[in-house]
């Protein structure tokens, strides 16, 4: 485990020591800051599946039919001159 030199033993030490900060620091816990932006992440991303999942979807239905009413039923406004319609506000 350990080299038989002093220059190997001191790498060894040297190493062991950077892997032990390396882990140590990726074991603490995020800051809340970092933790709410990977909520805000996290919703997003749910979002954008569920948005797309509603376009395909969407994208994918028959369409509706149409149904055909002979021209004599559907009702129709008699055409107005443009100076007898009112403006709406009152004012003529």
């Amino acid at each position: 485990m350990f080299s038989s030199t002093k220059a190997g033993h001191i790498s060894h030490i040297v190493t062991t020591a950077l892997l032990g900060q390396v882990v140590s620091s990726g074991l603490t816990p995020p800051d809340p800051s970092k933790i709410e932006n990977y909520g805000h992440l996290i919703i997003q991303a749910l979002v954008a599946l569920v948005t797309i999942w509603a376009t395909v979807r969407k994208a994918l239905q028959k369409p509706e039919e149409v149904v055909k009413v002979p021209v004599e039923v559907v009702p129709v406004e008699q055409a107005v001159p443009q100076r007898e319609k009112s403006n709406g506000n009152g004012v003529e």
